[in-house]
């Protein structure tokens, strides 16, 4: 009898046993709700804005977001999305070092049902994302242009810092060349940076290189700002109109105290916001369209004070 009573209570400890496992697994395959987040350098302004706008987002509706400096390192960007992958994100939003460099990071999103959402610079594997988010940076450049050609009608001469491995770079040139085609103000010196410690060097050799250069553009407020103090530490600031894309915070303020001369402007907030509308669409389900490109303000001396200078536009 006692070895009935014994068997009787050792399967009721089972069956309880298994009931409290199988409510525990219940409870530990609960997924958490993750994005992630990289970007080329986290270091700039802009992608330190575009990153707080989406964690703030992100943490509103519940959601973690996972956040990587790329470091202009497409190597180590490519292990992070891996890293990320692996932790479960369900969507990843995008700013890759190396347009190129990036896809096999892509197709390890693809295989393991990732959205990735590119923001501000493009990849060139595009059947690999969902949608590409960015200010118009075509029209960026070539409202830099226009504004060249209109402030020096006999024509200039024209320096550049580009970097050809970001998309969204490659479209500001292409817009600012495209204002200058015809016209007598011509790129007369280029160089390509991949990173911060790259650019002051570069502007040395072109200021060294050119003693009648009348226009110095760079990529973004970062680098031209970069660019204008080397310009003053030269003397130059007369001579030398110094240009911009970005229309960061310290940008509008160089524009504002006489420095900086002008920068087309866009919105990180801005392209965040709409990159997180479109994330809750595709967890939804739901569809996106491949491409949104947001618009850009040349400011200038006559606008900054209507385009709040402390802040994004």
């Amino acid at each position: 009898m006692k070895k009935v009573i014994a068997l009787v209570l050792a399967i009721v400890m089972v069956m309880t046993l298994a009931a409290c496992g199988g409510s525990g697994s219940g409870s530990a395959k609960t997924e958490k709700k993750l994005f992630g987040y990289t970007c080329m350098d986290l270091t700039n302004p802009f992608h330190i804005a575009m990153r707080d706008e989406l964690k703030a987002l992100a943490e509103a509706d519940g959601y973690e977001l996972i956040e990587f400096d790329g470091a202009s390192s497409q190597s180590k960007q490519n292990d992070a999305i891996d890293d990320m992958i692996a932790q479960g994100i369900s969507v990843l939003f995008l700013n890759p070092v190396d347009q190129d460099g990036v896809e096999p990071a892509l197709e390890a999103c693809q295989k393991a049902g990732v959205k990735v959402i590119v923001v501000d610079s493009n990849v060139t594997a595009t059947q690999l994302t969902e949608t590409y988010i960015s200010s118009d940076n075509f029209i960026a450049g070539k409202q830099c242009g226009e504004q060249i050609v209109k402030d020096f009608p006999d024509g200039c001469s024209i320096a550049i810092i580009e970097n050809p491995l970001a998309d969204s770079v490659v479209q500001r040139v292409a817009g600012l060349e495209s204002a200058l085609e015809g016209t007598n103000c011509v790129i007369v010196d280029r160089k390509s940076i991949a990173s911060g410690p790259e650019v002051l060097p570069a502007v040395e050799d072109i200021l060294t290189a050119n003693s009648d250069l009348q226009v110095f553009w760079g990529l973004n407020d970062d680098v031209s700002l970069m660019i204008l103090g080397s310009v003053e530490s030269a003397g130059r600031q007369d001579q030398i109109k110094v240009m911009s894309v970005d229309g960061s915070p310290s940008g509008k303020t160089s524009v504002a105290n006489g420095a900086l001369y002008a920068t087309a402007a866009q919105s990180p907030v801005g392209i965040a916001d709409k990159a997180y509308e479109c994330a809750k669409t595709l967890v939804g389900g739901g569809t996106v369209e491949k491409t949104y490109s947001l618009p850009t303000t040349l400011i200038t001396a006559e606008n900054v004070q209507d385009n709040n200078p402390s802040a994004w536009g």
